[in-house]
């Protein structure tokens, strides 16, 4: 297990427009001790995102480039995701061709997560809310829509990893799909397939006021990435660093060790230092590496600490 963080900390300033360089991103977040990272693909809104540019491919290769050079993996991806994970409530695809811009956008994020060496590309599940967000019926809409990019991904040697979803914290909507584990479980077990898991948002988990520790001993083996986070509960998906918040992180890590998680503890801190900038910025960056690390040494104790227990 190894800290990362998703490129999404330094590739977002607060108020600017624009994406930041995402070749200086990588740099950045290597200077604050980064080896591990998520690239994100989900800025698909913006002007100058990457997946939009004709020579998106040429951009990403220069990234991977870069990444090698430096000694940088990148572990997990993010796909492009819907608004509200709903049809209904993003207004972008009221316009004409955007839903077609928005399937090219996934198709070139798989491509793209292979060209980087990711081993699963996290998707945000859909909710459909003209079903009455009845389970079956959604579970078979969204395999509709993904069957065809999960197995682009399997085709390039890239999984997928569906996320725990986030209540409707404004209660704009009763429900969403997947925000409870058992369906998450469902619908990634409904692809019996190894390269279909799960992605664990730690501050998702927590707005449901879930005992993590139950809930991702149900996960079990399905865990492949996780995007790590914290937060008070409340009307706002915070994605503070981790101990900021209300979730105890002292319980929750040992049992990732406890339920055989390979993979990396990847930050989504992205409200911590966003507002800053320059050299501040750099060091709240510095900071996140070594909270990262700080978790994974729990992580390795607990290990031990099970390797230990079963010798005796």
């Amino acid at each position: 297990m190894r800290p990362s963080t998703t490129i999404g900390v330094a590739l977002r300033s607060f108020g600017n427009p624009l994406l930041n360089d995402y070749e200086e991103t990588v740099r950045r977040l290597y200077d604050a001790g980064y080896r591990v990272l998520d690239f994100a693909f989900v800025c698909h809104n913006y002007p100058n995102y990457i997946l939009r540019a004709d020579d998106w491919q040429q951009r990403i290769d220069r990234i991977a480039n870069l990444a090698q050079k430096l000694g940088v993996t990148f572990s997990q991806s993010h796909l492009p995701y819907i608004t509200d994970t709903m049809y209904c409530t993003d207004a972008n695809f009221q316009k004409p061709g955007y839903a077609e811009y928005f399937d090219e956008c996934m198709r070139r994020a798989y491509i793209g997560s292979a060209m980087l060496g990711v081993r699963y590309a996290t998707a945000h599940p859909m909710s459909f809310p003209e079903y009455n967000f009845e389970e079956q019926p959604q579970l078979e809409e969204n395999r509709k829509y993904y069957d065809r990019f999960v197995e682009l991904g399997i085709q390039n040697g890239v999984g997928t990893a569906f996320e725990n979803m986030l209540p409707s914290l404004n209660r704009s909507w009763p429900d969403r799909y997947c925000t409870r584990y058992e369906e998450l479980i469902r619908l990634v077990d409904s692809y019996n397939d190894p390269m279909v898991g799960i992605c664990w948002d730690t501050g998702h988990a927590n707005q449901m006021r879930f005992d993590q520790v139950r809930a991702l001993r149900a996960v079990g083996h399905r865990l492949k990435n996780t995007h790590i986070n914290d937060n008070h509960y409340g009307t706002r998906d915070e994605h503070l660093q981790p101990f900021m918040g209300t979730i105890d992180w002292f319980q929750l890590i040992p049992v990732l060790a406890e339920i055989g998680y390979d993979g990396d503890l990847a930050y989504e801190t992205n409200q911590v230092g966003i507002k800053a900038e320059g050299t501040l910025q750099d060091a709240i960056l510095r900071l996140t590496y070594e909270n990262g690390c700080y978790l994974v040494k729990i992580y390795e104790d607990a290990l031990a600490q099970r390797k230990e227990n079963a010798t005796v």
